[in-house]
């Protein structure tokens, strides 16, 4: 691990978090037949809900969703934190930005061999325009270990409460989280209609710590 600290770990056991106002509640089906649902499958399930969301409905989840993270990020005093920049349907992370200014938001860098690094922005006009017009660091973002993250915060087509994440199959997180990353608190993020009951799992699938999901009035 690069320079030696240890990243923080959540105390005691894993940590799943309960949408406010959905504690007892059923999350969405997620299985077909009774077996966890193909890959595949669950995916074109989770495109097809995310485009039911109306633009403003999926603005004010997201800004819900930034409000909760960096409430975590205070009580946990996180202050290296690994984020994300949105494609088309994702939650949107970027007000964190403005919202917490003195913690170090980190965005990830996509390279050739399908490999991430990640780069601190401080503010929005740090950002070009990447691979699948997707906003990442430009050349001027300091980069810093993977490992040395206090915590990443992940993207996923689908998770579920107890922690499973189904990726978009790219692979890019599932070689930073067996590698460089391993050990380093995880919190996913998604919209409601992406809370599943069930998700299917292979050996090299990592559990997420916390699952954070917008307040839900």
């Amino acid at each position: 691990m690069a320079g030696g600290r240890p990243p923080a770990q959540f105390p005691g056991k894993r940590i799943f978090k309960e949408p406010a106002g959905m504690e007892g509640k059923t999350p969405q089906p997620g299985t077909v037949g009774g077996p966890a649902a193909s890959k595949r499958e669950v995916r074109r399930m989770i495109r097809e809900r995310i485009g039911g969301l109306d633009a403003a409905s999926r603005e004010a989840m997201s800004c819900s969703i930034c409000r909760r993270v960096a409430a975590l990020a205070q009580e946990k005093n996180f202050r290296r934190i690994a984020v994300f920049a949105a494609r088309p349907g994702e939650v949107d992370l970027l007000p964190l930005l403005d919202m917490l200014p003195d913690r170090e938001w980190y965005f990830p860098l996509v390279h050739e061999e399908r490999t991430l690094s990640f780069h601190r922005v401080r503010h929005h006009g740090e950002f070009v325009t990447g691979c699948w017009d997707i906003r990442e660091p430009g050349p001027g973002c300091p980069e810093l270990h993977a490992g040395e993250m206090d915590l990443i915060v992940l993207p996923g087509a689908a998770f579920t409460r107890d922690g499973k994440r189904l990726g978009y199959g790219g692979g890019f997180y599932d070689t930073l989280l067996a590698g460089p990353a391993a050990g380093v608190p995880l919190a996913g993020v998604c919209f409601p209609c992406q809370l599943l009951d069930d998700l299917p799992m292979e050996a090299h699938d990592r559990l997420v710590d916390m699952v954070i999901t917008p307040d839900v009035e």
